[in-house]
């Protein structure tokens, strides 16, 4: 784990930071262990005959952690926060998109025009009617609204602290008042640690933990030194630690790695020389041989994948093999892109997350890779884990080819797969300048079409674009590689917590440590 560039639920997109909030708050509604929608701070909901508005009934009686009322309200105000184009913008911030005027608050021009955003946000169609109950009226038939309530831009951090917090207001626990099971309590950068305790005024009990410590630490070889130890009891171990710990008859009973829900991929900026070429990017993606990578590099902690969606969720193409490894084809493309046997291309830079010292050499069999396959040179290009993460958040400093980036399912649905992550208006696809309107018209119809069959078919469709396109150099399906001590019990994994922590989308509800 890298330290949280921010924990604002609403401007939150990575999966440290959405690691420590689905502890400290809850969403309308929230997953279970079969990843499967559920209700949480609402009891209940139900939908208009077209699926164009949906009414939540919150629980009776719901508190913050520190014992006040949690209201309806304060849900329409985490709404009105994740819409609202000031300040930092967060990459989730068009998933409510289709509330009635939405449109209108995100179209605002900032600074020209904010001064219009108090009275854009009492015509948005989310209202309060008393503070049990919470309306939705949306532009467009939306049958898994409820699904998309569950995510983090919908938790109830307190309008209040947040306001007198000002900019950084998140790194004050004392502002981090939620509705989860846990408290975070404190907050040291210095020491990389996250600490929580049990919520006792949680809705449905106190969790039975009594905290939780969240210990962030790049180097994952001081990691697996420090479970070697007992100073902690779950950690991610590095890829080439894994022979190792496989053989190893302690280590070995301890060691996990179900199939999880994140394609792994390697970032490229649209918008910069040479991957503004489409040619070039399909180039080197047929180019990558993801078997000798996922072999050598990683000591097979992913699968191989060549297609966007993820085997077990649904809309993964199995068909669809375009981007198999294939030097001569590739070299090829790069001829068509104007570029033969490289020559003329640009200097390339690989930029990487320094922070964990074993990325380098899986960086150098990159470069490598791409010295065999189409005859180039790649430059190293080290750079801080914080530092790169806040790079790769605007397309103006994103690198052209950052080893890292992909996507984990938010829910088990197409849509979150095209729709908020290749949607031209989409944070993701304008980080890397990604466009494409046929994609986008396709998206469009998929998102309102309530037969399943056709709707699932035209997500297909769009996703064969996505990969003919090649924004992206996709290269796995990640593997959950965990090191888990005996005595932690309880532990409900999913497919969805494959890059954190096993139990993370179950905020570790009942867990319980046997010793």
């Amino acid at each position: 784990f890298t330290w949280p560039d921010t924990l604002d639920p609403q401007k939150s997109s990575f999966s440290n930071e959405i690691a420590v909030l689905l502890m400290n708050y809850e969403g309308l509604t929230r997953f279970d262990k079969d990843l499967k929608t559920v209700p949480a701070a609402a009891e209940k909901w139900e939908y208009n005959a077209d699926a164009t508005e949906i009414t939540f009934h919150l629980r009776d009686g719901l508190k913050y952690s520190d014992g006040s009322p949690l209201v309806a309200q304060d849900f329409v105000n985490a709404v009105y926060r994740s819409l609202d184009p000031r300040g930092t913008i967060g990459d989730y911030q068009g998933t409510f998109f289709m509330i009635k005027g939405a449109e209108a608050i995100l179209s605002t021009e900032v600074p020209t025009d904010e001064a219009k955003i108090p009275e854009l946000d009492k015509a948005l169609g989310v209202t309060a009617p008393d503070d049990k109950t919470i309306k939705f009226e949306l532009t467009q038939p939306t049958p898994y609204f409820h699904t998309l309530a569950s995510l983090w831009v919908t938790y109830p951090a307190k309008q209040d602290l947040v306001e007198k917090g000002g900019e950084t207001w998140y790194e004050d626990p004392a502002n981090q008042i939620g509705n989860g099971p846990f408290v975070i309590a404190t907050m040291d950068q210095s020491q990389n640690l996250i600490e929580l305790k049990a919520n006792e005024n949680y809705w449905a009990g106190r969790p039975k933990l009594d905290g939780v410590q969240v210990r962030f630490i790049g180097d994952l070889s001081v990691a697996l030194q420090a479970y070697k130890n007992n100073e902690i009891d779950i950690t991610v171990p590095d890829p080439n630690d894994v022979p190792t710990i496989k053989a190893d008859p302690v280590l070995g009973k301890e060691y996990i790695d179900p199939l999880g829900s994140c394609t792994e991929s390697f970032e490229l900026n649209n918008t910069k020389p040479p991957f503004d070429n489409k040619l070039v990017r399909q180039a080197f993606n047929i180019g990558f041989d993801r078997e000798s990578f996922i072999r050598d590099a990683l000591k097979d902690t992913s699968a191989k994948t060549v297609t966007w969606i993820p085997p077990g969720y649904p809309g993964y193409d199995a068909e669809d093999k375009r981007l198999d490894y294939n030097p001569d084809k590739a070299k090829q493309l790069l001829e068509q892109a104007g570029f033969p046997n490289g020559q003329g291309l640009p200097e390339i830079k690989i930029t990487y997350n320094s922070n964990n010292p074993a990325t380098q050499s899986r960086v150098e069999y990159l470069v490598q890779n791409y010295q065999k396959s189409l005859g180039i040179s790649l430059v190293l290009d080290p750079t801080e884990g914080k530092t790169l993460n806040n790079l790769r958040k605007d397309v103006n400093t994103a690198p052209q080819f950052v080893y890292g980036g992909g996507w984990c399912a938010d829910y088990p649905d197409p849509q979150d797969w095209l729709s908020i992550f290749w949607e031209s208006s989409s944070q993701f696809a304008k980080n890397i300048g990604y466009k494409n309107p046929e994609v986008d018209k396709l998206i469009h119809e998929a998102d309102v079409t309530v037969d399943q069959a056709k709707r699932l078919d035209l997500y297909q469709q769009a996703q064969r674009l996505v990969v003919d396109d090649a924004p992206y150099i996709i290269r796995s399906t990640s593997k959950g590689t965990f090191l888990v001590k005996p005595y932690v019990q309880g532990l409900e994994a999913t497919p969805q917590d494959s890059n954190t922590y096993p139990g993370m989308t179950t905020s570790l509800l009942n867990v319980t440590l046997a010793q």
